[in-house]
């Protein structure tokens, strides 16, 4: 009972963390809704889910061992949050309109799958709770981490939608967006600078 405690404050405070990913349900909530950033949502969650799964059965002490697959992953994780920045930046006020509303799905699990910060904390996540060869163990975790995960991103997308009265005018929604996108590119230069300095 204590490791499935442990496990889910672990799991809670890993996920309600700001990170781009909350940042972008924030914003999607803000412009469109809960139930129209679920999708997103839901990709997320699968998409973190399944790089949980993915380091407890062992491609994390592959990720590990060899350091230009962990840079390859965060190079291809920034180039799509720089790609989403973009999308925000060129997001009109008018929300019928936004380019963002083409992220669903599979834009939330291709973000997890490729976000350092998702991998750093399933490597940790698994190394913790999971010892090896435990796959019911591990299983256990992958599906409370999900459910947790789940609930966490839709709180972010409830703030938003709560926010979304402040920013009910179409220039507030403008000024949302660009400052999401503006986030997003720091996001993606700490990622290079971060790079750089592991050279």
């Amino acid at each position: 009972m204590c490791v499935l405690i442990a496990m889910g404050l672990y799991a809670f405070s890993m996920s309600i963390t700001p990170g781009p990913v909350n940042l972008i349900i924030f914003s999607r909530a803000v412009n469109l809704g809960v139930g129209r950033t679920l999708p997103f949502v839901l990709g997320a969650t699968i998409g973190f889910c399944t790089v949980l799964l993915s380091a407890g059965l062992g491609l994390g002490l592959v990720v590990q061992q060899y350091i230009w697959l962990t840079n390859l992953i965060a190079l291809l994780g920034c180039g799509f949050v720089f790609y989403l920045a973009i999308q925000f930046l060129k997001s009109r006020s008018n929300i019928q309109s936004t380019p963002q509303s083409k992220i669903g799905f599979w834009s939330g699990a291709a973000l997890m799958a490729l976000n350092p910060k998702a991998w750093l904390a399933a490597i940790a996540g698994t190394s913790l709770f999971v010892p090896t060869g435990q796959l019911t163990q591990l299983l256990v975790f992958v599906c409370l981490y999900g459910a947790i995960c789940f609930l966490s991103l839709n709180l972010w997308a409830i703030l938003g939608k709560k926010m979304s009265d402040t920013f009910s005018l179409s220039r507030y929604v403008f000024y949302l967006n660009q400052v999401t996108g503006i986030l997003l590119l720091v996001v993606c230069g700490y990622i290079v600078v971060g790079l750089g300095m592991g050279l």
